[in-house]
């Protein structure tokens, strides 16, 4: 138990410390940071963790930084180190919302739109089904688990107790929107390899038979056919989901040993 009233002032610190990264992350994480989730929620989710890790945190030199004008660097430095945590654990969702997008532009849903619950904006049917199945395949692998985890771990691996910050990590997180893309394309490789041949297919009738007014009837084909590939693949999209959340652990896990 913490006794509150017997606190240092050093031990004080070191518990805001403690909490700026906490809030940081928990706003910016991708499945507790959701825009569907109140905000009391998410700091009174942020303040019960903090509890929980407070008695294994190493102090290090607080006590010197209590009398030291190097606070507000230690309170930034802890806000960058969450925000950039949180980020990283968009990997996933952000890949998986982009499936969605390039999936329902190639079949010809991207006109419908709704709103997306977990990205907090409007987006089309296919968005929001794909949304919804990775939330779903998140759980199922405890992902919720793994964000904790990894910012408890977090403190082990980043001490709060220093202003020392590696930036060299900030540089390679540039490099996840390319590697965002190319996973985002190798998902919706079957989708786009039948919608190619199907309109392949039916640009030559058109030509053979011009009576056939290709424009409307590629239409409800092109639909047809591009959701019965999609149901068709969605085992192979859950295989390939499992596989880009162990990719995001990985990166999570790496920069904050980099850090």
């Amino acid at each position: 138990m913490i006794n509150w009233g017997a606190m240092t002032e050093a031990q004080i610190l070191l518990f805001a410390l403690i909490l700026m990264r906490m809030i940081s992350f928990v706003v910016s994480s991708a499945f507790y940071g959701a825009s569907s989730i109140n905000v009391s929620i998410k700091v009174l989710l942020s303040i019960m963790l903090s509890l929980v890790i407070y008695p294994v945190v190493r102090i290090g030199n607080v006590d010197y930084l209590v009398i030291s004008n190097e606070i507000i660097g230690l309170v930034i430095r802890e806000l960058i180190i969450g925000l950039s945590l949180g980020f990283l654990t968009r990997l996933f969702f952000m890949v998986v919302t982009m499936v969605g997008d390039l999936v329902s532009m190639v079949i010809g849903l991207s006109a419908s739109q709704m709103f997306n619950p977990l990205m907090g904006t409007n987006g089309n049917v296919l968005d929001t089904f794909y949304s919804t199945m990775g939330t779903l395949v998140f759980l199922s692998v405890n992902g919720h688990h793994m964000l904790i985890n990894a910012i408890a771990e977090s403190y082990k691996l980043v001490p709060v107790s220093s202003l020392k910050l590696n930036i060299g990590p900030f540089a390679e997180m540039a490099l996840f929107g390319q590697t965002a893309l190319m996973l985002t394309v190798k998902m919706c490789a079957p989708v786009i390899a039948t919608i190619l041949l199907v309109n392949l297919g039916m640009g030559i009738l058109g030509r053979a038979v011009p009576q056939i007014n290709v424009l409307v009837t590629s239409m409800p084909v092109t639909i047809m056919i591009g959701m019965t590939v999609l149901f068709l693949c969605l085992p192979l999209m859950t295989l390939e989901m499992n596989g880009l959340m162990e990719l995001t652990a990985e990166r999570l896990f790496s920069v904050m040993k980099s850090l």
